[in-house]
């Protein structure tokens, strides 16, 4: 386990439950509603939407949405920071047995 993949990957995860929460209270309006739904995933959609994939994105779900969009985005975030900190640990000459 890697604390600085954790460290890239769980503030996006506690943003994105928190726009969902913010969400589920329905103290807000449904444009409210939409951009706090959208703001998690905008990066994504727009760079999908930038590839040419306006169609697909007019059709799909927003659990769908957070599915193909969020899934990879914490993956490589985590990956970012545990190659990272492994890059770090061998500069230190650290590295561990197993690599």
């Amino acid at each position: 386990m890697s604390r600085l993949g954790l460290f890239f990957s769980a503030p996006y995860v506690l943003f994105i439950a928190a726009c969902l929460g913010y969400v589920s209270l329905g103290a807000v309006d449904y444009q409210a509603q939409l951009l706090f739904l959208q703001l998690p995933i905008a990066p994504q959609r727009a760079l999908a939407q930038w590839l040419g994939f306006d169609r697909t994105l007019a059709v799909i779900s927003w659990p769908d949405a957070y599915a193909l969009f969020m899934t990879p985005a914490v993956i490589l975030l985590y990956a970012l920071g545990a190659s990272l900190e492994h890059g770090l640990d061998r500069w230190r000459g650290r590295a561990t047995v197993a690599d």
